[in-house]
């Protein structure tokens, strides 16, 4: 499944590897993946492999909850999608409470104490997935898991979802996209070690490789 989902993110550009020419991120550093799995929205048969796959997974594992909860944004219409499958309800989880009205950061009927299935399309240094965990604590519901498109597979992210005792489920992840694109020739084998070396220290490789 690893290989078959990266495949499908890397043909349709979903995902690029270009450790040669970095691409800028928010935070202000620079690194060799860019992951933009919106692109997915515009693609049906990849769009349905990865509902496909979510709901597969759910159902191998057995993982029982109450509730899909997409994060915002990117994760929203993956939850979406799955729900409607599944016939399953779902809610979704902003970034940060609303600024006016109920300030809600959940979204949706939700009741104390449900279990909530998370749906994120990236996890990559864990923040944002550490703040919608800390709205669903503070709306009195319980994160059970995560399902994730991608993850890169950072020591950052791993941190927090020990902190949370959060299972993550995900579809592919870093080296597997690495180790397609070099299949495919989209880089080099010899550039597979440059690529490692930015999963284990982002900051560090920019420093080094991001000039």
């Amino acid at each position: 499944m690893k290989e078959s989902i990266a495949k499908a993110l890397l043909d349709i550009g979903a995902v690029e590897v270009r450790p040669q020419d970095p691409f800028h991120y928010a935070s202000g550093l620079r690194g060799p993946i860019y992951c933009d799995n919106r692109n997915l929205l515009s693609h049906p048969k990849e769009r349905a492999l990865v509902r496909d796959a979510f709901i597969e997974l759910i159902e191998d594992k057995n993982i029982d909850f109450d509730q899909l909860a997409g994060l915002a944004t990117a994760g929203i219409p993956h939850a979406s999608f799955i729900a409607d499958k599944m016939e399953r309800p779902m809610v979704y989880v902003r970034s940060k409470p609303k600024g006016h009205g109920k300030r809600n950061q959940i979204e949706g009927h939700a009741v104390n104490g449900q279990k909530l299935l998370l749906v994120e399309d990236l996890v990559n240094q864990g923040a944002s997935l550490e703040e919608a965990l800390l709205g669903v604590e503070d709306a009195e519901l319980k994160a059970i898991g995560c399902l994730a498109i991608v993850t890169y597979q950072s020591e950052a992210s791993q941190k927090v979802l020990e902190k949370w005792s959060l299972p993550l489920y995900n579809l592919t992840d870093f080296d597997t996209l690495c180790a397609v694109a070099a299949q495919q020739g989209r880089v080099e084998e010899s550039q597979l070690s440059v690529l490692r070396e930015w999963r284990q220290d982002p900051k560090a490789w920019s420093e080094k490789y991001g000039q």
